[in-house]
């Protein structure tokens, strides 16, 4: 992959805004407030370009390397998780920009084995991981086929479905609880450029209210993970209780969620 220092670049807005979205805006719109932003092909090439454009910017190789490298300290975990959030941006971005619905393969790999190297971070960081994944730095496609609305639309229903199939259930286990969480993840990735060029407005707001809900839940997961790393738990067999009022909040969201993914 390649990279370079952030200090050398023009900061994308998605970086500019990156945590500013994470805060919500003080307005209560309603589903007349929202638009189908997703239908335009153009702005969804937009998008891609720009979650593109911040993860190369974020991404610093040199640093990269120096940050999994170095004993473990809050600085360089914080890096490691910033490479790894920005990388899901994009990965969300290919899922629902191109034709495969997916990104390339060495992208997966690098996100996948970055998750799985900072969850053991501060209990027994993987040495095995942490050498694969410095093997594998260069070369990575970011190269993208875009998807025609149809299709698109296509892909947006079915994670819409999914997701409210699994609320549908009081008590998940373990692995359909993750499902779920990255389905809501995954909802609210794709849509951080387009909060963070309508910081403040009904973007901004739907992104801040799915995000908290996916954050919910990756809380719950996140220690699940990490009593399954001490032995306090068989992290496989156990099952999450879900609080109905994450189903709630969804349902209440749903409206806009399909307006603003043209799904209406």
């Amino acid at each position: 992959m390649k990279g370079g220092s952030e200090n050398k670049k023009i900061k994308p807005i998605l970086v500019s805004r990156f945590l500013d979205i994470r805060q919500k805006p003080e307005i209560n719109p309603d589903e007349g407030d929202f638009s189908n932003t997703f239908e335009n092909e153009d702005r969804r090439e937009h998008f891609f370009d720009e979650a593109k454009k911040a993860f190369e910017f974020v991404f610093d190789k040199e640093k990269f390397i120096h940050d999994i490298q170095s004993e473990p300290n809050k600085e360089s975990f914080s890096y490691l998780k910033k490479v790894r959030r920005y990388g899901l941006v994009l990965k969300a971005s290919y899922k629902f920009s191109d034709i495969s619905h997916r990104c390339g393969e060495k992208l997966n790999h690098f996100l996948f084995l970055l998750g799985e190297y900072n969850d053991s971070y501060w209990i027994s960081p993987r040495l095995e991981i942490k050498d694969e994944i410095l093997n594998n730095l260069d070369n990575t496609d970011l190269s993208v086929n875009f998807i025609d609305t149809p299709k698109f639309k296509e892909y947006a229903e079915g994670i819409l479905s999914q997701t409210e199939i699994i609320l549908q259930k009081k008590e998940l286990p373990i692995k359909e609880f993750h499902t779920l969480r990255k389905r809501l993840r995954l909802l609210s990735n794709f849509m951080q450029v387009a909060a963070a060029e309508d910081y403040g407005g009904s973007l901004h707001w739907l992104f801040y209210c799915i995000f908290k809900l996916s954050t919910e839940l990756g809380k719950t997961h996140d220690d699940h993970v990490q009593m399954g790393l001490k032995k306090e738990i068989e992290y496989h067999k156990s099952v999450v209780e879900i609080d109905s009022d994450i189903a709630t909040e969804f349902e209440r969201l749903k409206p806009f969620i399909k307006k603003v993914y043209s799904l209406n």
